[in-house]
């Protein structure tokens, strides 16, 4: 198993801290491998002693995505059958004697707040966690917590643990991970010393506390999408970026949008698309795509999908547009909800959203666009559109 610096500083802070009301506390900036270190040493401390483990977040399916994961992947490296290790249905793993339970906290308060545990680890604690649940969660837990989170902005844990209780900082980048992929570093570096991205680079390049504002969307919970709604798609094309495609279903009654991730792949060519799609029972539903990649569309009209370009008008009216809406993303979504959360502004009066990282937003909105307000989805515009 590859481990980096950051499990040697967490497996230290652990022995000296263990049993104590210290909490192990790990801001660092993208790539910087805090998450996969500190599940490693989950299990490395599992197999060495009868323990019970909670991992949380603000909801599961950021964990699929994320924490277990890497559970998996780290299992793996060891040699381990997961499947041998793992119940799926309750999301938990029996290593050694050990039991590690990853629980998402929204809708399941009462199951993370109530039992005893040996060891808590919240990941990205300053997510829609508020701090009296984590205050009793933190009660409850008798060796050690551990929590990490990107350093955006200041939240419980510098109010309340910081001039308060006893903290032990693990501060990481992406230096400190030898083994982060080359195409995510290049990502990283990308950002640096370019204009509009200073606060950007300052959280999740250098691992520092910054002041990005919150997310633009935040009318967003999980919720399973409905399918006795008329439904269509969206559709976003990738280059250097994933293609990207969510089912949308719209709810005129309750002013409800319902959106699930159905494709987010990279280097797809339009062959490989059409397959994929077609492998969704997309049938004769209708397709909004990106206006921008005409010859796609006309294409993948030619093998018979119902297929038209989005008319794009600037995008702070889509924005403007959505937030009248409550939008239930389907649980499975991981890379949608993630968007959703990291989706900011790169200069909030001028109402210009940072272009990064958000594909199934764009694929999201040009079908939604599109059915509730079909007259401005066709009319144009000339002001800034995307």
């Amino acid at each position: 198993m590859k481990r980096t610096d950051v499990f040697k500083w967490n497996l230290q802070a652990f022995n000296i801290f263990k049993g104590t009301s210290t909490i192990i506390a790990n801001p660092g900036g993208q790539g910087s491998s805090k998450t996969r270190s500190i599940i490693q040493l989950l299990i490395f401390l599992a197999l060495s002693k009868k323990r019970y483990i909670t991992v949380t977040a603000y909801a599961l399916p950021h964990l699929k995505a994320g924490a277990m994961r890497d559970m998996d992947v780290s299992l793996i490296e060891l040699g381990y059958d997961v499947n041998a290790l793992k119940n799926r249905s309750e999301s938990m793993y029996y290593i050694g004697e050990s039991t590690i339970e990853f629980v998402g906290i929204e809708g399941n308060e009462a199951r993370v707040t109530g039992p005893r545990r040996d060891i808590l680890y919240v990941n990205e604690a300053n997510k829609r966690i508020r701090y009296d649940v984590f205050e009793l969660m933190n009660a409850r837990t008798s060796e050690a917590t551990f929590i990490d989170f990107n350093p955006a902005r200041e939240f419980w844990f510098h109010e309340k643990i910081v001039p308060n209780f006893a903290y032990h900082l693990i501060k990481s980048t992406y230096l400190n991970n030898p083994y982060l992929p080359e195409r995510e570093l290049e990502n990283i570096l990308s950002k640096k010393d370019k204009p509009g991205f200073e606060n950007w680079w300052k959280v999740y390049g250098l691992g520092e506390l910054g002041q990005l504002d919150d997310a633009i969307l935040k009318n967003w919970k999980f919720g399973e999408f409905d399918a006795t709604l008329p439904y269509g798609y969206g559709l976003d094309f990738g280059s250097r970026h994933p293609d990207a495609m969510v089912k949308v279903a719209v709810d005129r009654v309750k002013k409800y949008l319902y959106w699930k991730e159905e494709i987010y792949q990279n280097e797809l060519s339009t062959q490989q698309l059409f397959n994929i799609i077609q492998s969704r029972g997309v049938n004769d539903k209708m397709i909004i795509a990106d206006s921008a990649a005409t010859r796609t569309i006309t294409d993948l009209s030619g093998k018979g999908l119902n297929i038209k370009p989005v008319h794009k008008s600037p995008i702070v009216d889509d924005i403007k547009m959505l937030e009248d809406w409550e939008i239930i993303v389907d649980p499975n979504s991981h890379n949608l909800a993630r968007q959703l959360n990291n989706w900011i502004w790169l200069d909030k009066k001028g109402e210009i959203p940072i272009d990064e990282d958000d594909d199934l937003i764009d694929a999201g909105r040009y079908y939604s666009k599109t059915i509730i307000k079909p007259a401005s989805a066709f009319k144009g515009h000339k002001a800034m559109q995307k």
